[in-house]
């Protein structure tokens, strides 16, 4: 039932996200004084409805992504564009006692490149409800922080931009997570106490480094790793950029 949602990711990397992509890269090496613009913003509140299970799924080609725990309910989530037709698309039904969440870039935004550019969701989940989560990020920033969150699988599939992901600190069931790379630097933050087990440090160009860590055939795995009642099974692979393994209290 949780697996199902898995096996549709997409990664949205359209026209728009190239598009945001040359404007991140040309804006980092010049300075260019835009004019002001006006932001637009809105939010949704989506109760649980009955499910004491998610499936959530976030699709965004580019701009800056947050996503975190401490909602009262499925999601609270506040957004901020610069155009009213990037309101994102967002769905979400309980079947089974499992509720799917689904919020995406609109399938066909319209991007302009002739003034200051902000997209923004801000997203929070419920605390304590396992969770199968899904991002696809075409271009741009992330931050997920996943600490208080009951994650039992994760897949990331992340484009260009720089990102962060923070897994759950204090667990009480065994995680299964992918992460995919495209390019930039990224940063993964994970618990000492719980029993982790890297694979594809040896993939693509660029640094990867993972204090306190050992090598264990083709993986990298930590102290606690032999005699963890918790385990944390990720594939970490990246294209170009520096991935950083932290390990936290």
């Amino acid at each position: 039932m949780m697996g199902a949602m898995m096996m549709k990711t997409r990664v949205l990397l359209t026209g728009a996200v190239l598009a945001a992509t040359a404007l991140l890269a040309t804006t980092g090496c010049v300075r260019v004084e835009l004019p002001a613009v006006q932001v637009g913003s809105d939010s949704d509140r989506i109760g649980l409805e009955g499910a004491s299970e998610m499936a959530a799924e976030f699709e965004m080609g580019a701009g800056k992504l947050t996503i975190g725990g401490g909602a009262d309910g499925a999601m609270e989530a506040d957004y901020e564009y610069t155009d009213d037709r990037w309101r994102p698309e967002v769905s979400y039904d309980v079947r089974d006692g499992e509720g799917h969440l689904s919020v995406r870039t609109p399938s066909r935004p319209r991007l302009s490149l002739t003034g200051q550019i902000r997209y923004v969701w801000d997203i929070a989940l419920a605390d304590g409800v396992p969770l199968d989560l899904i991002v696809n990020m075409g271009a741009g920033e992330s931050d997920l922080d996943l600490r208080t969150l009951d994650v039992r699988r994760l897949q990331v599939n992340l484009g260009a931009g720089d990102s962060t992901i923070e897994l759950p600190s204090d667990p009480t069931d065994d995680l299964t997570a992918t992460i995919n790379v495209g390019a930039g630097a990224f940063t993964l933050r994970v618990p000492e106490h719980v029993g982790i087990r890297l694979m594809g440090s040896r993939d693509g160009l660029g640094t990867y480094q993972a204090d306190g860590f050992r090598q264990d055939g083709d993986a990298l795995v930590n102290d606690a790793f032999d005699d963890a009642d918790v385990r944390y099974e990720i594939s970490l692979r990246r294209g170009v950029g520096d991935v950083t393994v932290e390990t936290v209290d």
